[in-house]
């Protein structure tokens, strides 16, 4: 594939998706940048783009989806005074089991039938099942971030992987719960037949008729701008 190639393709893939981060820098660089101010090492690193890899490779809206929903989450945690380590390796890992979906589920956007919403499912506990022994923690979390919508799954969890304290026990569920609203968020912003294109506006009442349980925590993240209506002016 040729340079010009590459560019169509990837404002192609851009037509599909409603961009809300300011272009001045990229997508690598932000994650990147998060990486130093967090002190994550070297070795560390590694092993969250070893996981991350596979989906680049095999669709890049879904690894570019799965960055953005890292540097969200990273965010709500530091506002809500969580353990924003935490909620970034979940946030950016949270999808790592669609390396398992077929590709051609993962690029579906002009029809979502029951059998694709079936098939889906499964990323969960398949990234469980990957990250586990590696991001243990990280692959708790991530069992709970379509648990809290309409019809959630997995319907039974896994055993815990380690003998953890009841509080860590009772933490998990509003951790996932956080890492739920940043993938929902990002997630409204993509253009396909169920939704079509959103605006900001419109993108931040359906954050309220979904989370309505977190309405306070939505108004405030709003106000902190951690959530915007801004979207980048297509060219």
């Amino acid at each position: 594939m040729n340079e010009s190639q590459r560019i169509a393709r990837r404002k192609d893939r851009m037509s599909n998706f409603i961009e809300y981060l300011d272009p001045v820098m990229s997508l690598p660089d932000r994650i990147n940048q998060i990486f130093e101010d967090l002190g994550i090492s070297a070795e560390q690193r590694e092993g969250i783009n070893a996981f991350l890899c596979p989906i680049k490779v095999k669709d890049s809206a879904t690894y570019d989806h799965s960055l953005r929903v890292g540097l969200l989450s990273r965010e709500i945690g530091r506002f809500v005074h969580f353990d924003q380590w935490a909620l970034f390796y979940a946030g950016i890992l949270h999808d790592v089991g669609k390396a398992l979906t077929r590709v051609e589920t993962l690029r579906q956007t002009d029809t979502w039938t029951p059998e694709d919403a079936e098939e889906i499912k499964a990323h969960v506990t398949d990234g469980h099942r990957l990250l586990r022994g590696y991001f243990d923690f990280s692959a708790e979390i991530i069992l709970w971030h379509h648990r809290f919508q309409r019809g959630g799954y997995p319907e039974k969890l896994p055993e815990p992987l380690h003998g953890y304290s009841e509080g860590t026990m009772t933490m998990i569920p509003f951790y996932g719960r956080m890492l739920a609203l940043a993938d929902v968020y990002d997630a409204l912003h993509r253009i396909n037949a169920k939704f079509g294109p959103l605006t900001g506006e419109m993108i931040k009442e359906k954050m309220f008729l979904f989370n309505p349980d977190q309405e306070v925590l939505l108004g405030n993240l709003y106000d902190e701008g951690i959530f915007t209506t801004y979207t980048v002016p297509q060219s």
